[in-house]
């Protein structure tokens, strides 16, 4: 099961700045807004965003350094080594088979990132 990113505690309103495009680098930006905690995934295929929540423990996948795999395709919760696929955050190994990280919609509104479609 997955939780929608509007149920957690301090989720933002649509139509919330994110960031700005040009402050993205290919890879993992972790960002906060205000109290919520957000991965930003940028690679070939686009850019999305999840919870910073393992679904494992609801802790933050990065709070003990870099989550992105070696190979660039899988998110790795530094906690408990839960696995996730970058793209559809769906658990692929260990503590994440059978359940998967929270979307959080994100849009392209000029050169800021938005939350919400």
């Amino acid at each position: 099961m997955t939780l929608d990113w509007t149920d957690f505690p301090d989720a933002p309103a649509s139509g919330t700045p994110l960031c700005d495009d040009t402050a993205l680098g290919l890879g993992v930006t972790a960002l906060t807004l205000g109290e919520f905690p957000v991965l930003v995934v940028k690679d070939g295929g686009g850019t999305r965003a999840f919870v910073n929540a393992c679904p494992h423990q609801f802790l933050p996948l990065d709070s003990r350094g870099d989550v992105l795999g070696a190979d660039g395709t899988r998110l790795i919760c530094t906690n408990h080594d839960a696995v996730f696929d970058a793209r559809t955050g769906q658990g692929v190994a260990g503590f994440g088979l059978n359940c998967a990280l929270s979307p959080v919609p994100i849009r392209l509104s000029g050169q800021q990132w938005v939350v919400g479609e």
